[in-house]
Parts: C-alpha cells; structure tokens; sequence
C-alpha cells in the first residue's frame, strides 16, 4: 500500500469552495524529541516533588504540569541553576504544539533554554547550534539538577531514620 501522509487541514472556505492546506516540511523527529524531553522533564518533576512533599497524595491532586512547575517557584535557588523560566518556556511551547498541528520549533523558539545552558554551564560551553542538541542538553542539566536533589532528600530521610 502506497503511503500518502496525513489528510490536508481545511484551509478557507468561501463562495462554496474549499481550500485545503497540506501539512508538509513537518520534522516529526523533533516534535516527537521535543515531547519526549518534556515528558522526560515532568518524571523527574514528579519525582522531586515527591520527595519534598511525601505527604501529599499527587496521584489524587492530577497537579498540571504548570502547577507543578509553579510550586517551584516557592523555593530559593541559586540563580546559576534556577531553570523554572526555562521550564516553563519549554512547557508554552508545548502547549503551542498542541494546539497547532504545523508549529515548527526554531533556535529562536528555544532561546529561554539556551540562555539557561550558558547561565548553568558557563561561557566556555560550547553552545549547541541546533534545535535537538539544545533539547537534549537542556534536559539532561535540569534533570541531573532535580536527581541532585532527589538524592540529597533520599539521603536526608534515610539518615533520619536511623
């Protein structure tokens, strides 16, 4: 069977007539990495407020991904690694995706991130030149950040029960 991608979009509709739109030059690879790093992103999320808010029953609250990220915010970080606006840049682009089946991430959608590598990482990084080289990097540093303090709590609680 001969493969012709997905149906057109409606375009316009005027005067009995039909525009149809077709979705071409899509990089599926690079929406499904981008989704996939924010997935990645929200376990780690999870993981990290569960380790600072055990008592809290999250799978009865259904927190969005924003509230989640929102209840960041109430803690101090050290600037160099304070990636919440970064996270919730990634999270609007996200959210643009999807509602716009032929949205297209450009280096420009993905500033907020870059800036926050070359906060994290100092200006001898060598600054990724393209779209999922800067997903892929960004999300290993905020999930090395939110490992680092899964760890420290596990650690903490551990130490505390002895």
């Amino acid at each position: 069977m001969k493969r012709t991608g997905l149906p057109p979009l409606v375009g316009e509709i005027r005067d009995g007539n039909v525009t149809w739109q077709r979705l071409e030059n899509l990089d599926y690879e690079l929406l499904g990495y981008f989704l996939s790093c924010h997935l990645i992103i929200e376990h780690y999320l999870d993981e990290y407020l569960k380790t600072c808010h055990p008592k809290l029953d999250w799978e009865a609250s259904k927190q969005t991904f924003g509230q989640k990220v929102s209840l960041l915010a109430t803690d101090n970080y050290p600037e160099k690694y304070n990636s919440i606006p970064a996270i919730k840049h990634l999270n609007s682009l996200r959210n643009k995706l999807s509602h716009n089946i032929d949205f297209k991430i450009t280096m420009e959608d993905l500033l907020p991130l870059s800036q926050y590598l070359k906060k994290c990482c100092g200006p001898d990084l060598e600054q990724p030149t393209e779209p999922k080289e800067i997903l892929e990097l960004f999300t290993s540093m905020v999930c090395v950040w939110f490992a680092s303090g899964i760890s420290a709590t596990a650690q903490q609680s551990r130490q505390t029960r002895k």
